[in-house]
């Protein structure tokens, strides 16, 4: 009977040491999937506010119109400064698109329809592929009618009668940190800015993108 309860006992303790070891194990796990989530879940936050201040940037940019000397709006510098928000402070690794928009709200009583003077979505950086599709499903601000390019202004946005207002929406698509947060709950980042054109009285044209070719002229980009 002594030996039965021992060889019971002994049996009993080392079934507790595997049980807790198992307990211990599943509970790191636990913690660890969980501050690899909440981490995510931060670079993902951070990564949406960065792209916050992308759009008032760009918008900015845009609002103030061409140079005074060129007139026109020079698509080379805006694929400039997209590329340096994108490389120095979006802060993380993505596919960014930035579709700049200008619309003009014809003087008239009752007002017309806010008329879309142009939109530019050649500022593209990343994965072709991923960019294609970002540009695709990116612009809020635009609708189609007809098979032509309309305003879709959200409700209550208005513009006064000749007033320009320069939209700049940005899309970004995260690769490393944030994308398990994005691809799983919250879809890809959007964000706007909305800026009145500086110069009104100045026309604001669409901008003017070139490329090289073997010849080394220049000619303008499709």
């Amino acid at each position: 009977m002594r030996r039965f309860r021992l060889d019971t006992l002994r049996a009993f303790a080392r079934g507790t040491r595997a049980s807790a070891g198992l307990e211990l194990g599943l509970g790191a796990l636990g913690l660890l999937s969980g501050a690899a989530l909440c981490f995510d879940l931060y670079a993902r936050v951070e990564a949406d506010t960065a792209c916050a201040r992308l759009a008032v940037t760009m918008a900015d940019y845009v609002s103030r119109g061409p140079d005074t000397d060129q007139g026109t709006l020079d698509g080379g510098a805006l694929k400039a400064l997209g590329l340096f928000l994108h490389e120095n402070e979006l802060g993380a690794a993505a596919d960014l698109v930035f579709v700049v928009s200008a619309f003009r709200q014809p003087p008239g009583t009752p007002a017309p329809a806010v008329k879309v003077m142009w939109t530019d979505n050649h500022l593209r950086y990343g994965d072709a592929a991923v960019t294609a599709k970002l540009v695709d499903g990116c612009p809020r601000f635009l609708g189609t009618s007809a098979g032509r390019t309309t305003a879709a202004l959200p409700e209550g946005f208005t513009l006064d009668a000749g007033e320009v207002a320069v939209v700049a929406e940005v899309c970004a698509r995260l690769r490393g940190a944030g994308s398990l947060t994005g691809r799983f709950v919250a879809g890809d980042i959007y964000r706007q800015h909305v800026l009145p054109a500086r110069a009104p009285e100045r026309p604001l044209p669409a901008p003017v993108h070139s490329r090289r070719t073997a010849a080394g002229g220049a000619k303008a980009a499709a």
